[in-house]
């Protein structure tokens, strides 16, 4: 099976009662939020840009503004991933968020079987650990821990130490 092609890039919503979803939505000082990656990966690919939130009206009001599509139907996260899959054709989607949720994202995605699906991080966390703060849990890495943990590694880091 051939590699698609995204068929639009899915921006993910941010709460704006945050105190920084200006930065993490916009960006700042020239490093790109979600929407500006979002937008530059769609102009990129020559695709659609399009986001789903119909909980949070200054959201709404920035993609209407910005002519960004809203399906207004998702409430949170998973809404948001599964309307996407349902959206797309092929369930070739390219999903943008912060770098710091992205684990979750790609987690959902999955969990709907979203095995075509591409990902990118804005340059922009939501969190002031970013994704360094980012704990992931693995099934398989509980049931067969890794055993040969060096001292400079930390147990967090199963990525790094499955791959030797």
């Amino acid at each position: 099976m051939a590699l698609k092609p995204p068929e639009f890039v899915f921006v993910h919503s941010y709460s704006s009662t945050a105190d920084n979803w200006h930065d993490v939505m916009l960006g700042k000082n020239g490093v790109d939020g979600r929407i500006g990656k979002a937008q530059k990966l769609a102009d990129e690919y020559s695709i659609p840009l399009i986001a789903n939130d119909i909980a949070d009206a200054r959201n709404r009001k920035l993609y209407r503004d910005l002519g960004i599509t809203n399906l207004a139907t998702a409430r949170n996260t998973r809404d948001e991933v599964v309307s996407a899959l349902k959206a797309s054709v092929d369930g070739a989607v390219l999903f943008v968020t912060s770098p710091d949720h992205l684990p979750r994202v790609v987690r959902d995605v999955m969990a709907e079987n979203g095995v075509r699906c591409l990902f990118a991080a804005s340059d922009i966390s939501f969190s002031p650990s970013g994704a360094k703060g980012v704990n992931v849990i693995e099934p398989a890495h509980e049931k067969y821990p890794v055993h040969n943990i060096r001292d400079s590694q930390s147990p967090t880091e199963p990525d790094k130490i499955a791959s030797r």
